[in-house]
């Protein structure tokens, strides 16, 4: 409780679920920043909760995020660290913890004295490689905040399961220009 969180990538399925998750887990004391690169994106994840959103495709983004949480945030989500990294680390507070949700499979090249002038942690998260208690604790989390409300998922779009390879590439590169919500395929 308490924490200052910054969603990297707000407006997504998984960063909007994030924004909530995050919100419920802070508390009144707690932040959660979030960023998206559109306007619709942006209003999603401000309706998901966020005390504060910045468009990561504007100049001076990074800038604007530091100004809500002073000292840096403690908490970094990031969606797409190939192209983030080096923004997330400077985004983070003393003992900071960068968690790496998303990234494509390319070299990142980053300073490491971001690392160390801070004792900032960057993890990995990969849910394949929960075990089975890690799964049942997370399952069990997420069914508990669904039915206290603090968990909704939001659907961004319907396709018909025949466009299935459309759901992907909108998932890769949304044709909207940014990622809101879920893509649901329907029968």
């Amino acid at each position: 409780a308490g924490e200052r969180v910054f969603i990297h990538g707000g407006s997504g399925a998984v960063g909007l679920a994030a924004v909530q998750i995050a919100k419920r887990i802070v508390g009144p004391d707690g932040i959660v920043v979030g960023s998206a690169g559109t306007e619709a994106g942006q209003r999603a994840v401000s309706e998901a909760g966020a005390d504060a959103v910045v468009n990561h495709r504007a100049e001076g983004y990074l800038e604007e995020a530091k100004k809500t949480a002073m000292g840096g945030f403690d908490v970094i989500l990031e969606m797409a660290a190939h192209v983030n990294l080096p923004a997330d680390l400077s985004l983070a507070g003393r003992r900071g913890r960068v968690c790496i949700v998303g990234s494509k499979s390319q070299d990142v090249g980053v300073n490491p004295r971001h690392f160390m002038n801070l004792e900032v942690d960057v993890r990995g998260v990969f849910l394949g490689c929960a075990s089975r208690e890690e799964l049942h604790a997370t399952h069990a989390a997420l069914q508990s905040a669904i039915e206290d409300g603090s968990l909704s998922p939001v659907v961004g779009s319907e396709l018909p399961l025949s466009e299935v390879q459309l759901a992907h590439k909108e998932v890769m590169q949304p044709s909207s220009g940014g990622a809101v919500g879920n893509i649901v395929l329907v029968p």
